[in-house]
């Protein structure tokens, strides 16, 4: 299944680097194309250091706003080399006027097909999920307020609620509890000299879910469950089509933190605490 993942990645790349070749004499007005990759020292999400040394290939086609992307992680589950952790992920969605809409498939290849249970609520633990994301950017209209929301909630796949014992939770129909697990993020874009980026990220969740280990966030007078704090320096370089973006980043999840367990471990454990990565990307992008 590894090397099924690592051809299909492969081929992603393929198909789009042949199309961003081809000419675009019979092309429709409005259709855009990206592809590239990332390399990076750790795969960091949402708060949570999810493997190590990684490339990430992606593709996105836009026709008017209107985009389907493909996006896959392939490298090691953590510095100690020890499994691989291969994940791919295709979006559709539509991105216009500072709205964003779209739907994600997320897929880690542990053994099930890519669609196996995403649909059945007792499959609690499936190797898909599908999340709905909603999304709104402030600078298309204020230029002086470079700052995005973004709401993210997964509604399908492997998302119950679980016991502090790690068991399924069922509800009054026999099914297992979905837990609708949801990560809000606020984002803020601060231009610094030599075209640097510095980006600002807070991310919290509203409920009890995976984000917050399926603890009640409301508990004890506490307020939401902020799980990311992301400070993220980038410079990106343009050389016609080509796109070279350079970047380094911080990420703390603040979420059920103390003084014991602030310092990450050299394993892949999602309840590190404190981590960091240096990346770089290289695009292909054209417009006809």
């Amino acid at each position: 299944m590894n090397r099924k993942l690592l051809v299909l990645a492969l081929a992603l790349i393929s198909v789009g680097a042949f199309s961003y070749q081809a000419k675009a004499e019979d092309n429709t007005k409005g259709i855009s194309l990206e592809v590239g990759a990332d390399l990076v020292t750790s795969y960091l999400w949402r708060g949570y250091n999810l493997g190590g040394l990684s490339i990430q290939p992606s593709i996105t086609l836009d026709w008017n706003g209107l985009y389907l992307c493909g996006w896959a992680n392939i490298g090691a589950d953590s510095w100690l080399f020890q499994e691989f952790n291969p994940e791919l992920d295709i979006t559709i969605g539509y991105d216009n006027h500072g709205f964003m809409l779209d739907l994600t498939h997320l897929h880690y290849f542990y053994g099930d097909t890519y669609f196996q249970g995403l649909g059945d609520p007792n499959n609690a633990f499936s190797s898909s999920t599908m999340e709905l994301h909603a999304g709104v950017s402030i600078s298309e209209w204020a230029d002086n307020v470079p700052l995005t929301i973004d709401w993210y909630t997964t509604v399908l796949g492997n998302d119950p609620v679980l016991t502090d014992e790690g068991e399924v939770v069922i509800n009054a129909n026999g099914n297992a509890k979905r837990a609708y697990s949801t990560y809000i993020q606020l984002g803020y874009d601060i231009e610094l000299p030599l075209d640097i980026v510095l980006g600002l990220k807070i991310g919290f969740t509203p409920w009890r879910g995976a984000y917050s280990n399926y603890e009640a966030v409301w508990k004890d007078g506490n307020t939401v469950g902020f799980n990311n704090l992301q400070l993220r320096a980038e410079r990106e370089f343009e050389l016609g089509n080509l796109y070279i973006n350079v970047w380094g980043e911080a990420m703390f999840n603040c979420y059920g933190v103390n003084k014991e367990n602030i310092i990450n471990t050299i394993g892949n454990n999602a309840d590190q605490h404190l981590n960091g990565c240096i990346g770089v990307g290289v695009y292909f992008g054209n417009e006809w």
